[in-house]
């Protein structure tokens, strides 16, 4: 071969290397998260919703995990001990109203009915409730007894889901997954593109 062939050759395998460097790369993939979501209406006064998150994916060893919860309905006249009681993988989280230190984003929501409000409470997993959890994957929570459903003839609008003043709960769950592993074949195919390029290297010498 002349040594423009060679140069040729030495360029094509520079350019493969390149590429199989980023192949490698984006297959050691690093932990991302992910945020699966769940939500009830209610239908009944003094509700208990439980939601039960069987199709977790394999997650990441080790991390933590949060959870906000979103809950919407008649809380206006309950303070003590509070409109919704919350338990995670079986642990009881406490009880909460409108007016507690945890509720953030509260709105009165009030349209058919002026006692309605939505608010939101957050709860952080470390890595061993997270393991804990992943046992044990189900959430309640709890509405008091004297939460009305706010759905009758008198403001049928209030039936109707995520719209206006409809009472509902919502769980967002947010944790990493597991990262992704190199298959051995991707480095046996790095392996021997490095095999090729001092091949081709020697050629050149």
């Amino acid at each position: 071969m002349t040594g423009l062939n060679y140069e040729r050759v030495s360029i094509m395998m520079n350019k493969t290397i390149f590429m199989g460097a980023l192949f490698l790369i984006a297959g050691a993939v690093n932990a991302a998260t992910t945020t699966l979501s769940q939500s009830q209406d209610q239908t009944v006064d003094g509700e208990s919703f439980n939601f039960i998150f069987n199709n977790l994916g394999a997650y990441e060893v080790g991390s933590s995990s949060s959870f906000t919860i979103s809950v919407q309905g008649d809380f206006n006249d309950i303070a003590t001990p509070g409109s919704t009681a919350i338990t995670i993988g079986g642990e009881d989280q406490g009880n909460f109203n409108r007016v507690s230190a945890e509720a953030y984003d509260v709105l009165l929501k009030g349209f058919n009915n002026i006692n309605t409000y939505r608010y939101k409470l957050n709860f952080d997993l470390n890595a061993a409730q997270t393991e804990a959890f992943f046992s044990n994957s189900n959430v309640i929570v709890d509405f008091a007894d004297e939460v009305l459903v706010l759905c009758g003839w008198w403001n049928y609008g209030n039936c109707i889901a995520n719209v206006d003043d409809a009472p509902y709960a919502q769980v967002d769950y947010t944790y990493e997954v597991s990262s992704v592993p190199v298959p051995a074949a991707v480095w046996l195919f790095g392996s021997a593109l490095l095999g090729l390029a001092g091949v081709a290297r020697r050629k050149k010498v």
